[in-house]
């Protein structure tokens, strides 16, 4: 995401974002995607979900892969309007996440 995308935001949100290692932004992401499965806003999550998809290193194929299809499960589940089932496997992701990369 470049600056220009940043339009009406929060100016402290859009210097967190801007400072924040690659980590931080993922687990951000993360956030985002719990959040719009919490309002069940599917637009949100599938997003959230994507850019999570694109985050993929796949120099790791393997373990990229893996999250792939966990990935798809997810966005899966949230055109089905599962979103509870769909949130509670993402906290559980994140939760790794944050313990993996030490980040809050």
């Amino acid at each position: 995401m470049n600056k220009r995308n940043f339009g009406n935001m929060d100016p402290y949100l859009v210097q967190k974002i801007m400072s924040a290692r690659p980590e931080q932004l993922i687990s951000y992401i993360y956030d985002a995607a719990i959040s719009a499965c919490g309002k069940k806003d599917r637009v949100k999550a599938n997003r959230a979900v994507q850019e999570l998809i694109n985050a993929l290193n796949f120099e790791y194929k393997e373990m990229a892969v893996t999250f792939f299809h966990v990935y798809r499960y997810i966005n899966n589940l949230i055109q089905k309007g599962k979103f509870e089932e769909a949130r509670e496997m993402l906290v559980d992701i994140k939760q790794t996440w944050s313990k993996a990369t030490k980040v809050a």
